[in-house]
This record gives C-alpha cells, sequence and structure tokens, in this order.
C-alpha cells in the first residue's frame, strides 16, 4: 500500500497537447499555455508511458524497466522522480495524491 500523501503522476486531458518529431526530438505545443517545449529522451517515453489514472512513480519505473530494459533500483527511482517534477512544473503532466500502491 502506498504511504499516505504519496503522489502519483498521469497525462493531462486529451486534446491539450500537440506532439510532432523533429530530427530526434519530440515537440510538444501545450495548448492551455501556448507554449511549445522541446524534448529529448527519455522525457516523451515517460509522457507515453503515463495513463489517465494517477500512476506512483515506482510503478511507472517497473514499467518502463520492462519496456525499455532499465535498472529497477533507487538510482532510476531518484532520475524518474526529478524528470516527473520537471515535467509537472511545464504543465505536460499532473500529479495527484494516490492512494493505490
Amino acid at each position: 500500500m502506498a504511504a499516505a500523501g504519496a503522489q502519483g503522476y498521469a497525462r493531462c486531458a486529451e486534446g491539450g497537447l500537440v506532439w510532432r518529431e523533429l530530427d530526434g526530438l519530440v515537440l510538444v505545443y501545450h495548448r492551455p499555455s501556448g507554449q511549445t517545449h522541446m524534448l529529448a529522451s527519455p522525457l516523451p517515453e515517460i509522457m507515453a508511458a503515463l495513463t489517465d489514472n494517477p500512476q506512483l512513480p515506482s510503478a511507472l519505473l517497473a514499467h518502463l524497466s520492462e519496456a525499455y530494459d532499465l535498472a529497477d533500483d533507487d538510482d532510476g527511482l531518484a532520475a524518474l522522480e526529478l524528470h516527473l517534477a520537471e515535467l509537472t512544473a511545464l504543465g505536460l503532466i499532473r500529479s495527484a495524491p494516490c492512494a493505490t500502491p
């Protein structure tokens, strides 16, 4: 069971983002703010792995580790949490309290 107050992360509402690939980068136009963001790996992959329901970083890391053969360890979790905080600050994903394991 997740600790009380644990943060989960989810994708934003459909239609709020427009994605375009360009020379190894992903351009994401954020309609609510009118800003375009240039994202390099692993940020687009993290965003693509998110669902509509908030997921704990540990569950997201386990999913990404299966898909991309990553190490499922504390260093990977810390790096993922930094990326999630960055994407949340940009408004490209949302965070919410998560009560699920």
